[in-house]
């Protein structure tokens, strides 16, 4: 479990990195069933320098598919959002070039969330490491940063506030292989200068819906996505209990499942 003053950390700044959480064995577990599974995604063809993203990701692999109820990774789910949240999905991406300021819009009911991303290669400011803006998960009202929010910014001569996306001003989080980093949608992040065909995999868990207009945002994602919300049968059909409670209230709610 988190301590207070790391869920304290997480609710005010938007933030969290957590040191050697995966040893090095598992890095190296991950990093190959990554592979294997953007190989089998390309029919095996040779990696073209292209950003690749996969959904579902974790579900598809022995050691990764564990990773959702680790104690490790479930916990985290448990200290920041309560005993009662589902795994809405897995996601697997090779990265090339930049990532723009993003954050905001997908959980626009502020149903708590918390994103889990891991990374299997050391990433530094230069090198494309996950950059946040500490508190830019809550807004203000106007909100000042909505110009980072959207596709605007970052295009050719959409400069806000005078200066390139790499200029503004934020936290680093520079990671080594084992390190996972924490944090909720909204909060604003991005990353500048990493090798083409680096990789950064996540999942993502979010309280149950507990009012009607909470289900109603939960069933209008779940209809405007293709990937969100969808539950994999694996998980619905396995032995674990606790795998069985990461999906039921999707289950619950008649959504769609991956056949996976």
């Amino acid at each position: 479990m988190l301590t207070p003053e790391q869920v304290a950390h997480f609710n005010v700044f938007g933030f969290l990195v957590l040191r050697s959480v995966l040893s090095k064995e598992e890095v190296d577990t991950i990093r190959r069933e990554s592979d294997e599974i953007f190989d089998q995604a390309r029919g095996g063809m040779e990696y073209a320098g292209e950003k690749e993203p996969i959904q579902p990701f974790f579900e598809r692999k022995p050691f990764m598919s564990t990773l959702p109820v680790d104690d490790r990774i479930f916990s985290i789910g448990e200290s920041i959002l309560g005993p009662e949240f589902f795994l809405d999905v897995t996601e697997g991406w090779r990265h090339t070039g930049i990532t723009k300021w993003h954050g905001g819009g997908a959980f626009t009911e502020n149903i708590p969330s918390c994103k889990i991303a891991f990374y299997v290669e050391p990433l530094t400011r230069d090198t494309g490491c996950l950059r946040v803006v500490p508190g830019s998960h809550i807004r203000s009202n106007p909100d000042l940063l909505e110009s980072l929010r959207g596709d605007g910014f970052g295009k050719e001569g959409v400069e806000p506030f005078g200066i390139s996306g790499s200029e503004i001003p934020c936290v680093a989080l520079e990671t080594e292989p084992g390190d996972i980093v924490v944090f909720p949608e909204d909060t604003l992040h991005a990353s500048y200068g990493g090798r083409d065909g680096r990789y950064q995999h996540a999942l993502t868990f979010i309280r149950n819906p507990v009012t009607e207009k909470e289900i109603s945002h939960i069933k209008k994602g779940h209809d405007n996505a293709k990937y969100s919300y969808r539950p994999c049968k694996s998980f619905i059909e396995s032995d674990n209990p606790r795998m069985r409670r990461l999906v039921a209230p999707l289950v619950e709610l008649g959504f769609k499942a991956h056949e996976i």
